[in-house]
């Protein structure tokens, strides 16, 4: 197989495999005399003769969830006459995703791609004074229904060169979203030259019609949609212990927004990403994003490195470290300021949120062992720091007298410890595991969690109808309690983040069961008793126990 193919499959395969994929056999065999380990998860084959007609494959995702809470209703709160609901509207969200490939249609140099989603979400009213109704709630950055475009793209393939046109993803730079082109030209069975250029749409969109938001005139009225242009250029490498890729990314809009700038400055960056297997023992990882030019200014604002160790087989241990900068945060935070205010003047915003560049680091170490001549036996231990710099909060309002706000630096840690037992009684395999978040005490600062909390969990895991269906069970009790509850002080807003103390029991169980070779369906059912008790003033209240009852059920079918 030429370089070139090789490396479009691998890219389209990689895709694929992220979900359920395919069955590997002829499509008019016996499925009940076909083994079914990893039938379901596994790339389709051809026969020979095959290349000459459309090879079609792929999944369709069936996806629901619902989130139900009861509860009484809670103790009026500081001078208010009438208790407030203390549980949540009920909440559901039912969607279906399609990924399909086209391998070389026609017999012919052309593959083609499509991943997309609809999602049809819950309402709940609304009571607000700016736009009143049913507000649609779901998991992303917005609200509503949503029409998600993953990819559409076809490929040329060419003896050194593919050729990719429409929506997609360019994994080996930063995992950059256009809609437009690239260009891959394998030099070598090392090195493959890379280059793209397109329209670039809003990151952490979810639908196609928020993907190319329109910004605001002089007037204050809808304007041009803002689209960004974005390009790169880079190179790919792949040897028998290395694959990685590194390059650079221009991203510049095409049209302003007089009431936010724009909603992405120019921006312009270098990315690194790799993978080295040093040894049989060894791999070692690392993805990295260095700003040079943008709202970032020159900084790096993505990193992570780590590696994984296995000296033998009884011991795993593995460690990471990850810096994150809230670059994405302070885009996304432009395109949902509040309208314009008349009353200081047209183009003029007034935001109820300080978006500030505030990067976090973390380091996480892992150590797993077995135990007994069988490996019967698991323990684990984890543990993990993180670390936020000071922040300064600008008042720049004119009339305000409040000041600047300086939250201080602050740390967390976590430690987390598990044993497991892979041949409990009944073929089952039972895990207990203790997770705790805290103040970081050998660092100095604030908890950076602001938060400390527990969760003790119990699981039991079995397997039946020889591998075709599994079953799990869990115990969960979490309780977590703000550090500043009582304390706030409006001369300190780092004391005034929470005044909670929460406990939950949580009971529930999950079914894996493949139908056929290409079924397969899982669902998840969970009950949970939360109490909350908060801090009103000088008054502790107990506000009623919240019944939340969430259920997730998931079907796919592969072709």
């Amino acid at each position: 197989m030429p370089v070139r193919r090789a490396r479009t499959l691998g890219v389209l395969a990689a895709a694929v495999l992220a979900l359920p994929a395919a069955r590997a056999q002829a499509d008019d065999a016996d499925d009940d005399d076909e083994p079914i380990d990893d039938r379901f998860f596994v790339d389709k084959l051809e026969a020979d003769g095959e290349e000459q007609r459309t090879l079609w494959q792929g999944n369709l995702t069936s996806t629901s969830f619902l989130h139900r809470e009861a509860a009484g209703i809670s103790d009026p709160l500081g001078l208010g006459a009438v208790g407030a609901e203390n549980a949540s509207p009920a909440r559901w969200f039912t969607d279906l995703r399609a990924q399909i490939d086209a391998r070389h249609v026609g017999g012919g140099r052309w593959d083609a791609r499509l991943d997309g989603r609809a999602r049809a979400v819950s309402t709940f009213g609304s009571t607000r004074a700016v736009d009143p109704g049913d507000l649609g709630t779901q998991s992303g950055s917005g609200t509503g229904n949503e029409y998600e475009l993953r990819d559409l793209y076809v490929v040329r393939g060419g003896t050194k060169s593919d050729l990719f046109l429409g929506r997609q993803t360019v994994l080996d730079l930063a995992a950059v979203k256009i809609d437009g082109v690239r260009l891959d030209y394998a030099k070598d069975r090392r090195w493959t030259y890379l280059g793209f250029v397109g329209a670039y749409p809003v990151r952490g969109s979810r639908s196609i019609d928020t993907d190319y938001p329109k910004g605001v005139d002089a007037m204050g009225q809808p304007g041009k949609r803002v689209i960004p242009a974005a390009g790169g250029v880079g190179a790919a490498y792949r040897t028998q212990r290395t694959y990685g890729a590194f390059g650079a990314v221009a991203i510049v809009p095409l049209a302003d927004d007089v009431a936010t700038g724009t909603l992405e400055q120019p921006r312009l960056f270098a990315t690194s990403n790799g993978y080295w297997r040093r040894s049989p023992q060894m791999d070692i990882y690392h993805y990295a994003v260095l700003d040079v030019l943008g709202s970032a200014g020159f900084s790096l604002t993505n990193l992570s490195a780590g590696l994984n160790y296995r000296p033998n087989l009884r011991m795993h241990v593995a460690a990471a470290y990850h810096r994150i900068d809230t670059e994405t945060l302070n885009v996304q935070a432009q395109t949902t300021l509040e309208d314009p205010n008349p009353d200081v003047g047209i183009g003029v915003v007034r935001n109820n949120v300080s978006v500030t560049r505030i990067a976090s680091d973390s380091a996480r170490a892992s150590l797993s062992t077995a135990l007994g001549r069988t490996l019967r036996w698991e323990v684990s231990i984890a543990t993990a720091l993180r670390r936020r710099p000071e922040i300064t909060l600008e008042d720049d309002d004119p009339d305000s007298t409040a000041g600047d706000q300086t939250i201080e630096a602050a740390d967390s840690a976590e430690l987390w410890l598990q044993a497991v037992d892979r041949r409990f009684y009944g073929g089952w395999r039972l895990a207990a595991s203790f997770l705790r978040i805290f103040d970081a005490p050998i660092l100095s600062g604030d908890n950076a969690a602001r938060t400390t909390a527990s969760i003790a969990r119990l699981a039991g895991q079995r397997e039946l109808k020889d591998g075709r269906a599994e079953v799990e069970a869990e115990l969960t009790y979490a309780a977590s309690k703000d550090e500043t509850r009582g304390v706030c002080s409006t001369a300190d807003i780092a004391t005034c983040y929470g005044s909670s103390l929460a406990k939950t029991f949580a009971l529930g169980g999950t079914g894996f069961y493949r139908i056929k070779r290409d079924w397969f369906v899982m669902a998840t059912v969970e009950i949970a008793r939360q109490k909350l008790t908060i801090i009103d003033g000088m008054a502790t209240v107990e506000n009623p126990a919240i019944l939340m009852t969430t259920a997730f059920l998931r079907a796919s079918y592969r072709f």
